[in-house]
């Protein structure tokens, strides 16, 4: 699904959560992409908004934070999306961040920024890696939530 079409079809919305790359490789999602997933037994709706940009994170005693400018198409700087998320569901958004940056996100979850949350940062090409990642809000089956930045062997877009 292109971008375009995928931000003029969901809403507008926020998120966070734990941080951290998973060991786990998903080598046929393209860097840049983003998945929400469901394992709890209600339907949710999962949003994400990027609150900021630059070319580092710094973790502040507030929580995360990013610094530095960058010129990215302002659709980057401001990109919000939601959408339903059925029980066991996984929705994939493939290539919804376009640039090699620091994107400082939000989810939410129902409307709500969950407890666990606040800004937190993502790359999906990070400098000085030998990985991609994707970004992924999971909603358990406690419906608690976390984030996971996910490492894939698909660079898409970002050929090193």
């Amino acid at each position: 699904m292109n971008r375009r079409p995928f931000l003029t079809s969901l809403g507008t919305l926020g998120v966070s959560c734990l941080a951290g790359c998973s060991q786990f490789r998903n080598g046929d999602i393209p860097a840049g992409s983003l998945q929400f997933e469901n394992r709890s037994d209600l339907p949710h709706t999962v949003g994400i908004s990027v609150v900021d940009v630059g070319t580092e994170s710094e973790t502040t005693a507030d929580g995360y934070s990013v610094s530095g400018d960058v010129t990215v198409p302002p659709k980057q700087r401001t990109l919000t999306a939601s959408t339903s998320v059925a029980p066991g569901e996984t929705k994939t958004f493939e290539n919804v961040f376009t640039e090699s940056v620091y994107y400082l996100t939000e989810f939410t979850i129902d409307g709500t920024t969950p407890d666990t949350g606040g800004p937190v940062p993502y790359n999906p090409s990070p400098p000085g890696r030998q990985y991609y990642a994707i970004i992924m809000g999971v909603v358990y089956t406690s419906g608690e939530f976390s984030y996971v930045n996910r490492s894939t062997d698909n660079a898409g877009d970002f050929k090193r």
